[in-house]
């Protein structure tokens, strides 16, 4: 026996509707059953205080997370691994954090394009990092990076240096100066004129 739901006609661009139908019918789905359960989710989200590009955001950022095999840990934890894998082996965790970096940086720039566009990311990117403060301007070839609260000791912070410096190399980019004390993270660096 089947229950009947009560339906209600909404409006949509006829874009929406179509990719709708076409997504609902590669799922094996109704389009009511997909549009309700998305917009369940969508309302969802809102209630508890997110905006629409917030969520579209967090979307990117777990895909990016599931595509490099991001794992939570929590910041207190990854400080004293990086410390103690740092005072045993310094130049075994540069190289480490360095080759993390590239590959962040690789998968950026494949998937969003220069730094610039990396840097609208950072104000949402932002919100879920463990960092006080995380900034990203980009300018006429020049590019700053400030993070406070970047590790609870210098050994996080060294390594993270390196992780920049080696995003910022896959860009194009040459670190010019910087700055590391616990916690405090500032990198500078300039696009390298082409040869």
């Amino acid at each position: 026996m089947s229950v009947k739901r009560d339906r209600v006609n909404i409006a949509v661009a006829r874009e929406v509707a179509e990719e709708l139908g076409n997504v609902a019918e590669s799922l094996g789905m109704t389009q009511f059953a997909l549009a309700n359960d998305i917009l369940t989710v969508g309302l969802e989200a809102v209630k508890a205080g997110y905006r629409v590009s917030q969520i579209r955001e967090l979307l990117q950022f777990y895909k990016l997370m599931v595509e490099l095999e991001i794992v939570p840990i929590p910041g207190r934890l990854l400080d004293s691994i990086v410390a103690e894998h740092y005072r045993k082996d310094k130049e075994g965790a540069l190289k480490v954090w360095c080759e993390a970096g590239r590959m962040l940086g690789s998968y950026l720039r494949a998937t969003f394009g220069g730094l610039e566009e990396v840097s609208q990311l950072v104000p949402y990117l932002a919100k879920i990092v463990p960092a006080k403060r995380f900034e990203l301007k980009v300018s006429k070839g020049e590019a700053v990076l400030e993070i406070v609260g970047v590790g609870y000791s210098l050994e996080a912070v060294e390594v993270n240096a390196a992780a920049a410096k080696c995003l910022f190399d896959s860009y194009g980019y040459e670190v010019v100066e910087q700055v590391t004390a616990p916690g405090i993270l500032v990198v500078k660096a300039r696009e390298r004129e082409a040869k």
